[in-house]
């Protein structure tokens, strides 16, 4: 290209270096369910990223465990004769086992480790009151899970076999440690901690050691998912004033905002392709689930 001025090369290679850099624009998310009812928790079912489940508040006292069918929107309960509320499902990688948190009576939660196609389980009971166990993860073998629970006045992390038996306590700080995610390696994990007063996202070796924090922001950075290929995490954060969508690298560098609406946006989930996210989104009062492009 010739010039006829300095000006003229200066706009041209300006707009060239825009054109480089500007983020294309992403397609418009893509709404898989339409009773608006409130959800939380959505996970694929396994690998194929076929099916996946979700939670939804289908009476007032009852969180329902629901199995969706994206491509043709088809909804179903996982437990049609169950009464209790279940939430916060977790799928080992193959599709062959089950967590879920289950209500068994007034402040009584207990962990579920569950084979669908045996029904067999196991349940974890730490006791009654607001103590029970949260935010179950299956490691990537599929042989242990990762969960949230309370004890000597802090929320540590535990994993535990599929047995049930003796967990193990990995993550021990001050205030609350919640929403563990297991790299695909099994050698990495992230998760939520309020241990600097603010909630804010970690991650450490599965063990729990090695704990270094990813975000510094002043509004709450909260539920973490690692990406399939272990490179990037999905979460929630009100940093910019309302909770919206948010992909950021492993090591906590290019965080980029994915969502914009004045609602809330939550509960990421990466597609097994890790070009997709499925998040729960509010849009006038009403809550289903989407599916959005990560760029």
């Amino acid at each position: 290209m010739s010039c006829s001025s300095p000006l003229r090369c200066s706009l041209y290679f300006l707009a060239l270096c825009f054109a480089i850099v500007a983020p294309s624009a992403s397609a418009e998310p893509r709404r898989l369910t339409n009773d608006g009812l409130v959800k939380t928790s959505p996970t694929f079912l396994d690998r194929s990223g076929d099916e996946l489940l979700y939670v939804v508040e289908d009476l007032p006292t009852r969180m329902r465990l629901m199995r969706l069918r994206p491509a043709d929107g088809k909804s179903e309960p996982v437990h049609p004769d169950e009464t209790r509320s279940e939430f916060e499902p977790a799928c080992s990688p193959d599709g062959r086992m089950l967590s879920f948190v289950q209500n068994r009576g007034n402040l009584n939660l207990v962990l579920v480790i569950r084979e669908p196609a045996t029904k067999k389980e196991v349940a974890i009971n730490v006791g009654s009151g607001f103590a029970g166990p949260r935010s179950p993860t299956f490691t990537p073998d599929g042989a242990s899970v990762v969960y949230s629970s309370a004890d000597e006045g802090r929320q540590h992390l535990f994993t535990v076999g599929l047995d049930g038996k003796d967990p193990k306590r990995t993550v021990d700080s001050a205030g609350v440690n919640n929403w563990p995610n297991v790299s695909p390696d099994g050698k990495q994990l992230v998760f939520g901690s309020s241990r600097d007063s603010d909630f804010e996202l970690y991650a450490a070796a599965l063990d729990g050691s090695n704990a270094r924090r990813l975000t510094h922001s002043p509004g709450q950075d909260i539920r973490p998912r690692l990406s399939p290929d272990g490179k990037r995490v999905a979460f929630t954060s009100a940093r910019d004033g309302n909770y919206e969508i948010y992909v950021m690298n492993l090591d906590g560098t290019e965080v980029r905002r994915l969502t914009n609406h004045p609602e809330r946006d939550d509960y990421a989930a990466w597609h097994p392709t890790g070009r997709r996210l499925v998040i729960v989104s509010e849009r006038s009062g009403k809550h289903d689930l989407y599916e959005i492009d990560v760029p």
